[in-house]
């Protein structure tokens, strides 16, 4: 997907949107990227929060907030 290409490890990302009832993350949260797994499309994230969880490529809402 074009969309992720421009995404490294040590990316900022806020979090927009995610169906995920089993988090307690939230619009607004923030987190650094990890790792990102093209294979199974998912962006691995280190959230502030201190929670490790993945956003799905094409599913789950985030901006970069790199500065």
């Amino acid at each position: 997907m074009k969309e992720y290409k421009n995404l490294k490890v040590g990316d900022r990302v806020e979090l927009v949107h995610m169906d995920d009832s089993l988090t307690k993350l939230k619009p607004g949260d923030k987190g650094t990227i990890y790792k990102i797994d093209d294979y199974e499309e998912l962006i691995w994230v280190k959230w502030d929060t201190g929670e490790k969880l993945a956003l799905i490529k094409g599913y789950d809402k985030y901006r970069i907030i790199n500065n």
